[in-house]
């Protein structure tokens, strides 16, 4: 169960890449653009610029909270409470739109970063493209074990950073950092 701050901090993130997007954004391209900036960032910083799972899904890894919350808008019956995180956000025909601003304190530097440069090297990228893109080792990983188990479409930070070519301390330092979290859990 995510916690009020982390809500706070993916729809800040949302908002934030939709900013430039003032035509609405198809979940493909949101999806795709935050992926590739957690990735990123991931791979320099050693940690998630968002606390949403990502699954793997046919056109690759998509952020779990924030996809049931954009199916909740769309009018699908799914449980839970996503009021406040879609306040002043609209979906129509699988693109989302808003008017709402990001609140900036759930943004650091670093994220800023990351989210800018994905959002500048994908934003006019065909969705389809990203799609292929987004194929990489994790979530091709992720596929392999659905074929075991279809609950097991979870893509892992570990991977993921690997897919973005992490160093070996990197991925070191994720690992890390996941085992005393998990301890302190």
């Amino acid at each position: 169960m995510k916690t009020a701050i982390q809500i706070a901090k993916i729809r800040a993130v949302v908002l934030y890449i939709m900013q430039s997007f003032t035509q609405g954004v198809d979940y493909i391209k949101l999806f795709k653009i935050l992926y590739f900036a957690q990735q990123d960032h991931l791979v320099k910083y050693g940690k998630v610029i968002v606390e949403d799972s990502f699954r793997a899904l046919k056109h690759g890894p998509v952020p779990a909270y924030t996809y049931k919350a954009l199916q909740i808008a769309e009018g699908k019956p799914l449980d839970g409470n996503f009021d406040e995180f879609l306040s002043d956000i609209e979906v129509r025909d699988k693109k989302v739109y808003t008017s709402a601003v990001p609140d900036m304190d759930y943004i650091s530097g670093a994220n800023k970063r990351c989210l800018d440069a994905a959002i500048a090297k994908y934003k006019d990228t065909d969705p389809y493209d990203l799609s292929d893109l987004s194929h990489d080792s994790a979530w091709e990983e992720a596929m392999t074990r659905i074929q075991d188990d279809p609950q097991k479409n979870f893509i892992t930070i570990i991977d993921i950073a690997r897919a973005g070519k992490a160093t070996k301390d990197m991925v070191d330092y994720i690992r890390e950092k996941q085992i005393v979290k998990n301890a302190l859990s």
